[in-house]
């Protein structure tokens, strides 16, 4: 509209011989319309992540596992690594990508009814019964607050269509959602991580847990501290305390979640994720070599404060 009343300006003072207040005019014509492209250019650049950068005579973080990453998520830079690539059991860990095949296919309003292989699950426990109705919100909790296992069997059973069951649909879905995301190093035989001949990565671990934390829900859920969980008529109870240290008894600083893991084959396992001053760093450590309770959560602790404490973003 400006350009326009400029324009028509510019040729009323030229017809009448003003042909310097004409040329002064068409030059901040000229000028609006440069800084508008501009501004157009800019605002249609995508936004770069700060890079984040590590003095190269910092020495390697000083952890005790057999597997490990820690990657800034904003740039997908590896800040440290080891044996990263390598495929091994992942324990509970697992859950993340069954949590995400829910988010992605289920409502979290509908109803899923506990079958009794699904409440006989050993390991992590919310002592569910035969038989009871639980919403998709509700056993997502318990999912990943207490690392149900029998959330992730209940899961699975959900997909199929009626008349069938077991569990391959669920997993084959899982298979075919980490290719998706580039996971060349995982294949899932079961939605719990019980299964100890299913494998993933340290690296594979942490391209699935970037993905799960973008939904809102995951989000939310990996990092509360404890909980409760009702069925549909709310008669019964589930409590719900977070596996996770860094969240439930530590108040690691900037701590995010994510997901604990434990079997004798897989070792202390454990996937966290912590942000400060706009910076995420995903950590995964796998098969800590203590085999105490919180060995996952104090070798976590030690690879995000050396990401922390040694990394510069410019």
């Amino acid at each position: 509209m400006i350009n326009s009343v400029l324009l028509a300006a510019s040729i009323f003072l030229s017809s009448l011989g003003l042909n310097g207040l004409s040329a002064n005019i068409d030059q901040s014509i000229i000028q609006k319309n440069s800084i508008t492209a501009a501004a157009e250019i800019q605002s249609s650049l995508p936004e770069v992540a700060p890079r984040p950068i590590i003095d190269p005579s910092v020495k390697d973080p000083n952890v005790f596992v057999n597997n490990y990453i820690l990657v800034d998520s904003e740039s997908n830079v590896i800040l440290a690594q080891q044996f990263s690539h390598e495929q091994v059991p992942i324990a509970s860990t697992t859950k993340i990508m069954t949590a995400v095949l829910v988010l992605e296919n289920y409502d979290l309003n509908e109803v899923v009814t506990i079958s009794s292989e699904a409440a006989n699950q050993i390991g992590a426990d919310a002592h569910f019964r035969t038989g009871e109705e639980i919403t998709v919100y509700e056993l997502l909790k318990t999912l990943l607050i207490k690392s149900a296992n029998g959330a992730a069997y209940a899961f699975a059973e959900h997909m199929n269509e009626p008349g069938s069951e077991g569990i391959d649909l669920f997993i084959n879905k899982m298979n075919e959602k980490a290719h998706s995301l580039g996971m060349m190093n995982t294949n899932y035989h079961d939605p719990a991580g019980l299964d100890t001949t299913g494998y993933s990565s340290a690296y594979d671990l942490y391209l699935i847990t970037k993905y799960a934390l973008k939904f809102p829900v995951f989000s939310t859920i990996v990092a509360t501290k404890s909980d409760t969980a009702k069925d549909v008529t709310g008669s019964i109870w589930h409590q719900l305390d977070n596996s996770n240290r860094l969240v439930k008894e530590w108040d690691y600083p900037g701590i995010l979640g994510v997901k604990t893991g434990y079997m004798p084959e897989a070792g202390h396992c454990l996937v966290s994720a912590a942000k400060r001053d706009g910076h995420t760093l995903i950590g995964v450590v796998l098969k800590t070599y203590s085999d105490t309770a919180s060995a996952s959560a104090l070798e976590s602790q030690k690879l995000l404060d050396w990401g922390f404490n040694n990394t510069k973003w410019e």
